[in-house]
């Protein structure tokens, strides 16, 4: 085993962890016997990167998950001895400076951002039997009697549930269409999917393998281009899923409110401004962000949620519709809804606006169509395609054609914040210039001193003359130690 900084020697479990972690660094099958000695370059190689990829395998069973991997292994504590394992052995014990690529890589941002993650997905997992209780609709039974003890009384608890109900039922009746045309499109597609294969086969078996001639490859070309386009069948199938996870979304995070402090005022654009403890929100204080793909999230951004409905103080559904996303800024969304608005929608929003031809300001709302939507799509995926190649492309070719918005936003940010690819495209920002700062200095008061002596006279400068202009220049006198006073 390598020496470690540390002067008491590793535990044996320490020992047994490392031998573990080195096979996995140098991708070697089997675990190194515990009295391997590893040279010190070997230990300097070892990046913050390789221990994260190691403790992904080990909680999530693969080095590189997604953002919506469920934790399949170790847990957070197991991974934070691990951690501390590991970094008995690191030669150095300063923390990882990412600029020199030196310290002790335990001791980085990146592992620290792991942990923080992998405990966060234990604590909502602790959270979650407490939600579907509130989920279930009426709450603890405390909850339960203080309504009943309220000035509504149990009669307006009931109505309330029974409003409740009916907005469920209004909900399932949009919902039973979306799936209806759903079913529609995936028999469609089965459909086109079966022909296409038999109109393959067909040809196939008329197929001549010696046959090279410019007009059987015209002809295929035309044959394949003839085929279902299956594509544009499965993209059409996904608006459908995404509307209905939409609405499924809204059934599921629409508990009974017990309490109606909010007040709902139509403006003047058609839209509403619901505003609590004083202060007016573009985005209300409940409002859950749907889990949609980008066009569903670019289709929000342009018309913002013209069908979104609330329940007043009267316990009426009634027609609250928000914004277009664009218009609203962070300040008038409720706190509730601002980190995910923030985070999960906006940066890779703001990135594809920025990128379309149209004018967004200038175009009305009313006249935004599913055309003009798609249209400019389009537009901002080809920049997209264009400026980061690598989010749609290598690795990113299949998996971005299933990332949710919030999965685009943190790869536009990494693109914009990270030190390779992302770099040429990070905005820059000019500094402000520096003010000018005007300081007077201030003589401070001269404590009182003993009499100063007389300067040193000096011997008087004995004239030179000057022959070439008749001028007198004085020489300098000599400095002699003794008349000199410091």
């Amino acid at each position: 085993m390598s020496k470690p900084v540390a002067k008491a020697p590793p535990t044996p479990r320490y020992t047994s962890i490392f031998c573990e972690f080195m096979a996995h660094f140098h991708q070697k099958p089997t675990p190194y016997p515990k009295d391997h000695e590893f040279e010190e370059n070997d230990l300097l190689a070892i990046t913050p990167n390789d221990i994260v990829r190691w403790m992904n395998a080990k909680a999530f069973g693969k080095a590189e998950p997604d953002e919506n991997a469920q934790l399949v292994g170790s847990s957070w504590s197991s991974l934070g001895f691990m951690k501390k394992s590991i970094s008995f052995f690191m030669p150095r014990t300063a923390p990882w400076d990412p600029i020199e690529g030196r310290g002790n890589p335990t001791k980085s941002q990146e592992v620290k951002n792991l942990l923080l993650r992998i405990k966060s997905i234990e604590d909502n997992r602790k959270k979650a039997p407490d939600q579907m209780q509130q989920q279930r609709g009426y709450g603890g039974i405390e909850e339960i009697v203080t309504a009943i003890n309220s000035a509504d009384g149990a009669s307006g608890l009931l109505q309330k549930i029974q409003g409740r109900n009916d907005e469920f039922i209004k909900m399932l009746e949009s919902m039973g269409a979306s799936v209806a045309t759903l079913g529609t499109s995936i028999a469609q597609m089965k459909t086109s999917l079966e022909s296409s294969n038999d109109a393959i086969a067909k040809e196939l078996s008329k197929q001549d393998p010696a046959s090279t001639s410019v007009g059987e490859q015209a002809k295929m070309a035309s044959f394949i281009s003839d085929l279902p386009d299956v594509m544009g069948l499965a993209s059409k199938m996904q608006e459908e899923v995404s509307k209905v996870s939409e609405t499924l979304q809204g059934f599921m995070s629409n508990p009974i409110s017990l309490s109606q402090e909010m007040t709902i005022t139509p403006s003047v654009s058609g839209y509403c401004a619901f505003t609590e403890d004083g202060k007016s929100y573009d985005i209300p204080a409940g409002f859950i962000f749907p889990q949609c793909d980008l066009y569903g999230a670019w289709r929000h951004w342009l018309t913002g949620f013209p069908d979104h409905k609330i329940r007043n103080n009267k316990n009426e559904i009634i027609d609250a519709p928000i914004k277009p996303l664009r218009l609203v800024s962070l300040g008038n969304v409720h706190q509730s809804a601002k980190k995910k608005f923030k985070d999960g929608w906006r940066p890779i929003l703001i990135f594809m606006q920025a990128e379309i031809d149209q004018d967004l300001d200038s175009v009305p709302v009313a006249s935004i169509d599913d055309a003009f939507i798609k249209m400019t799509y389009d537009q901002a995926m080809s920049a997209l395609h264009s400026k980061a190649p690598n989010m749609t492309s290598g690795k990113n070719e299949q998996k971005h054609l299933t990332w949710k918005v919030a999965t685009w936003s943190r790869k536009i940010r990494e693109e914009q914040l990270g030190p390779t690819q992302g770099a040429q495209h990070r905005p820059v920002i000019p500094l402000p210039p520096a003010p000018v700062v005007h300081i007077v200095p201030q003589q401070a008061p001269v404590p009182p001193q003993a009499p100063i002596p007389p300067p040193a006279q000096f011997a008087p400068p004995l004239p030179v003359n000057n022959m070439q202009n008749n001028m007198q220049i004085p020489s300098i006198p000599e400095m002699h130690p003794d008349n000199m006073h410091v």
